[in-house]
């Protein structure tokens, strides 16, 4: 998808879509693609981001790939900042989280999500 403002709803949408559809809780998901489109928005210089929902052994992970090679990092938040505490977020809200640079350039950042309530 193209970075604009306006790709951080179509990914949310697109994320609660295939999770409705795999019977799993869109709340995190929507939370975490929203985070990490916003990412790829603010902080590099990407053209497009790709968002990727797969299952492997551990559950649903929600995967973003960019073409920047700079990797996101969580830094402490000053009490008064209006922002810098996202990843933080993510990392309370998921299993595990973690970026992975790519072999032609670019990074995947994934995110595990936690097991739906019964």
């Amino acid at each position: 998808m193209p970075v604009r403002a306006e790709s951080i709803k179509v990914a949310r949408d697109w994320v609660e879509d295939v999770m409705a559809r795999l019977g799993q809780d869109t709340y995190v998901a929507k939370v975490v693609v929203s985070e990490l489109v916003t990412n790829v928005l603010r902080h590099t210089g990407s053209a497009t981001a790709t968002v990727r929902v797969v299952q492997v052994d551990k559950g649903t992970v929600v995967e973003v790939f960019d073409a920047c090679d700079v990797l996101p990092v969580t830094a402490p938040a000053d009490l008064m900042s209006e922002g810098g505490r996202g990843l933080a977020m993510l990392g309370a809200l998921v299993k595990e989280w973690d970026v992975q640079p790519l072999g032609g350039g670019g990074k995947a950042v994934w995110a595990l999500l936690p097991e739906a309530a019964p």
